[in-house]
C-alpha cells in the first residue's frame, strides 16, 4: 500500500510532467504540420530540371520547326550523365542501348540521345530524324 506522502509526491511529479508532455506534443504537431506544408510546396511548385534543360530546349526548337520531337540528338559525356542522373533522381525508367555503330544511347521522352565521347563534355548536337 502507498503512503500518503508517496501518493502526493507522485501526483505532483505527474502534474509537473504533464505540461511538458503537452508542450512536446504541441512541438511535434507543429513539426508535422510544417513538414506537410513543405511537402505541399514541393509538389505544387513549378519544376525546373537543370540536368535536362539544354536538351529540352533543343527538343522544343525542333518540335516548333518540324511539328514533332526529334528522333536523335548527339550529346557529350556531361550532358549524358546529367540526363542519366535526372532519370535516377526522379525515379524514371532508364532505357539504355547501343546504336548500330556501337555508341551508347539513352531515351529522353521520345528522343534517343547518342553519346559522343569524342566531343566536348557539354556538347549537344543538332537534333535529327535519321540515324547518322
Amino acid at each position: 500500500m502507498l503512503s500518503r506522502r508517496d501518493l502526493l509526491s507522485s501526483a505532483v511529479v505527474g502534474r509537473a510532467a504533464a505540461p511538458e508532455a503537452g508542450q512536446s506534443s504541441d512541438r511535434s504537431n507543429q513539426e508535422i504540420v510544417q513538414a506537410l506544408k513543405d511537402l505541399r510546396s514541393a509538389i505544387t511548385a513549378p519544376q525546373s530540371f537543370p540536368e535536362i534543360a539544354r536538351v529540352r530546349t533543343k527538343q522544343i526548337e525542333f518540335l516548333r520547326g518540324q511539328g514533332k520531337f526529334p528522333d536523335f540528338i548527339e550529346v557529350g559525356i556531361d550532358t549524358w550523365f546529367g540526363v542519366y542522373d535526372w532519370h535516377v533522381r526522379h525515379l524514371q525508367p532508364i532505357a539504355l542501348g547501343r546504336d548500330p555503330s556501337g555508341r551508347y544511347t539513352i531515351a529522353l521522352l521520345t528522343t534517343t540521345l547518342i553519346l559522343r565521347v569524342d566531343s566536348d563534355q557539354n556538347f549537344i548536337g543538332v537534333p535529327f530524324d535519321t540515324a547518322r
